[in-house]
């Protein structure tokens, strides 16, 4: 049993001394992800636009619960394009 335990610890420590580290070049460049101020501020406000829309879509008890998942996909979608929008300059 004892041997059992030291092979499985053993196989263990190899697998993860095998595992290659994250290196710096292997990491996204900060500068392509990095948000001006005004992005950031166009972004905050469409996440607020969504989450108002997405929360009616919710409290409307007219629509089915199907069409309320779907509905409420199609906003995020659209969001989401916005969003790419103002990340891209476009």
């Amino acid at each position: 049993m004892k041997s059992f335990k030291l092979l499985l610890t053993l196989l263990a420590l190899s697998a993860v001394s095998l595992t290659p580290a994250l290196r710096a070049e292997d990491a996204p460049a900060a500068s392509s992800t990095a948000l001006t101020p005004e992005q950031q501020a166009k972004i905050s406000a469409l996440h607020k636009e969504e989450r108002k829309e997405i929360q009616a879509v919710k409290d409307d008890a007219k629509v089915k619960e199907a069409d309320k998942k779907d509905k409420i996909k199609a906003i995020k979608a659209d969001y989401k394009a916005k969003i790419e929008a103002v990340k891209t300059g476009k």
